[in-house]
């Protein structure tokens, strides 16, 4: 371990030849903003504040569906986002084992992928493209169903559309500041680290609240894919529902270890 400058902090680990450090400045911002990001998620996760990004995880969700939906040569026939924050895909063939067990450990990936991509600049912008793809097929989702309806509902997928632009502006805005402005910080990658902790953090309640909290026999609610996968097939629905759980934590313990190795780099 040096003892010049900032170098006392540091320690070199080699691991089959791969040497990275601990704990470089990009790792010490990585882990504050999604310190931060997870408890100010926490306080304000009922709150409208969280709605457009909590729409496009849900989007991330129905696509992580189709996706495997035609992965596995089915046909996907529609994709619905509700207000209620909840959505369905609708889909004909493909391997429905497959199908099914996308969402949860799909939307999970999705929001490890916004992390990992953080480690340097140009991913940190594919990440953000990304992102602001997401937002806007979000919105048009959103607007082919609220165009059906009238009334409150229509007031409400109006605000949500204008909110998801709003927050795709945001990584857009900073991208394009930090093309033509030099700048010591990185901030598109503060906002990605955070876009992707909330994104991954829906994903676990969702799958946990789905999982263990709906009811099998709330028609309202809907069945969730975990009840839905032990009718086609066999087990309970909470059985299933917390193998894919224990798989979204292993990811999210693979993504924190993975952005860990990813930022440290040794100078």
């Amino acid at each position: 371990m040096s003892n010049d400058g900032n170098d006392r902090f540091w320690r070199t680990v080699s691991y089959h030849n791969v040497n990275f450090c601990c704990c470089n400045t990009a790792q010490i911002e990585a882990f504050i903003v999604i310190g931060v990001t997870v408890i100010i998620t926490s306080l304000l996760w009922r709150s409208a504040i969280l709605a457009p990004i909590k729409l496009v995880a849900v989007f991330l969700h129905e696509f992580s569906h189709a996706s495997a939906t035609w992965l596995t040569c089915g046909e996907v026939l529609k994709i619905e986002i509700n207000e209620d924050f909840g959505g369905v895909t609708r889909s004909r063939g493909g391997v429905r084992w497959v199908t099914l067990s996308a969402g949860y450990t799909g939307s999970v990936i999705w929001g490890s992928f916004f992390i990992l991509m953080t480690w340097d600049r140009l991913p940190t912008r594919i990440a953000a493209g990304v992102f602001i793809a997401a937002c806007l097929i979000t919105a048009i989702v959103l607007h082919i169903k609220q165009s059906k309806l009238c009334g409150m509902k229509c007031c409400f997928g109006l605000t949500m559309r204008f909110l998801i632009l709003f927050v795709a502006a945001i990584p857009a805005g900073l991208w394009v500041l930090e093309e033509f402005v030099e700048m010591s910080i990185h901030p598109l990658r503060w906002v990605m680290l955070a876009i992707g902790t909330i994104c991954t953090l829906h994903a676990l309640y969702d799958c946990v609240h789905d999982v263990l909290c709906k009811s099998i026999n709330n028609a309202a609610q809907g069945k969730s894919d975990a009840v839905m996968f032990a009718e086609e097939f066999c087990g309970t629905s909470r059985c299933w529902g917390l193998l894919w759980s224990l798989i979204a934590l292993a990811a999210v313990a693979a993504c924190l270890f993975g952005i860990t190795v990813l930022s440290g780099k040794c100078v």
